[in-house]
């Protein structure tokens, strides 16, 4: 019997339909199965493909005033209390900047400085700075914007997610309902991480409570804020954190995660950069954006950045004023998680990725720490930041 030309090639298509879910569904699989341990998370991110460059242009390393700090007594012994209470913390990368200048590069046994790191939901304090730009461009109209002009999953008249706002996801107050994890991999938390269909998953879900009732960034945030940007700009996420937020700091190249080949950049989480280039963004923050290579953001920007959000003194727009919980910290081994130390100046800003992953900005010492290490649930910043606080005093 003759096949029509028609339904022969609605089979044909069928056909390719159905091998290329199989395939994604095998591009989840073999990603759980390569993924390392949850403690080792931060180590290495070569694991994982599709990746993106996210283009840098790296400026000179800063100038190393070790030395010169040498000829004060007090401070280097200061700073050598501080360095071990980092690697009782079993930090991997330790870098200290005072006045744009190098007091202290640490780094454990075989790593060396352009080692490039997962530093996890970090990623999160650049995709603020990302949007802020598009914003300033005027692609993104103002934070009262809501974002189903851009998602159209969110219109129906009975969806309560229509009337969340661009400012509702950068203050963490759309009350959205992150997928439930569970370790396996059709999990759709698990689907968040290594899944082939993240813009999928992440529309998804519902809201939990009305917008400006909850005061909790989630990972849904960061990734719908994500999809915003690229619809908003018409360009790629890697390019537009490269041209507007990571050259101008003067960063080398680093790399963004895809879904799938050609699919949807992960923006929750997950860039693999240097510890080093983390400081050069922490550099910009405390100059009110002005980078290496010029000016990111405006002082605005950053200002708003940095306020307190509509629901909490504790956070700006994902940027944290006091120690808070950025990441869960699970109980481990029987043990509670550490209470939080209050920080010993009020100066204080950071953003944080699992287990301790930190850049801190001391706006009163005019000094960035960063510090990059295997995942420790008892971290605690305060006691971490005011031991370099109290280094940094005259």
């Amino acid at each position: 019997m003759k096949t029509s030309r028609p339904l022969y090639l609605g089979l044909i298509g069928a056909l390719m339909l159905l091998t290329s879910c199989r395939h994604l569904d095998d591009l989840a699989a073999d990603r759980f199965a390569r993924m390392p341990a949850a403690d080792d998370v931060v180590a290495d991110g070569g694991w994982y493909t599709p990746t993106v460059t996210v283009k840098g242009r790296a400026r000179p390393w800063f100038t190393n005033a070790i030395e010169q700090q040498a000829r004060a007594e007090s401070q280097p012994l200061r700073l050598a209390a501080a360095r071990q209470l980092a690697r009782d913390y079993d930090t991997l990368a330790l870098i200290v900047l005072r006045d744009g200048q190098l007091l202290l590069e640490d780094y454990a046994a075989g790593i060396e400085p352009a080692r490039r790191f997962d530093t996890q939901s970090m990623h999160r304090g650049l995709l603020v700075m990302a949007v802020l730009a598009a914003l300033e461009d005027g692609q993104i109209p103002s934070l009262d914007t809501p974002a189903a002009r851009w998602l159209p999953e969110w219109r129906g008249a009975d969806d309560p997610r229509r009337l969340i706002t661009v400012g509702d996801l950068l203050w963490g107050q759309a009350a959205l309902a992150d997928p439930p994890f569970e370790n396996r991999p059709e999990s759709p938390g698990m689907q968040m991480f290594i899944g082939p269909d993240l813009r999928g998953i992440a529309l998804a879900q519902p809201a939990r409570a009305a917008r400006g009732t909850v005061d909790r960034s989630s990972t849904l945030d960061a990734q719908v804020l994500g999809l915003i940007l690229e619809a908003a700009t018409g360009r790629s996420y890697a390019r537009h954190l490269s041209e507007r937020i990571w050259q101008p700091a003067g960063a080398a190249d680093a790399y963004v995660r895809l879904d799938r080949p050609g699919g949807n950049t992960r923006t929750f989480c997950c860039i693999q950069a240097s510890a080093r280039d983390w400081a050069r963004v922490g550099q910009l923050v405390l100059d009110r954006g002005v980078g290496a290579q010029g000016r990111a953001l405006t002082e605005q920007s950053i200002a708003t950045m940095l306020a307190p959000s509509p629901l909490s003194p504790a956070h700006g727009m994902v940027w944290s004023r006091e120690p808070v919980l950025l990441v869960p910290r699970s109980v481990q081994a029987g043990r509670a998680a550490a209470e939080l130390t209050p920080f010993a100046d009020d100066g204080v800003f950071y953003i944080g990725g699992r287990g301790g992953q930190r850049v801190f900005v001391l706006t009163r010492q005019r000094a960035v720490i960063v510090r990059i290490g295997r995942v420790r649930n008892d971290f605690d910043d305060g006691k971490f930041v005011n031991a370099f606080i109290a280094a940094l005093q005259p």
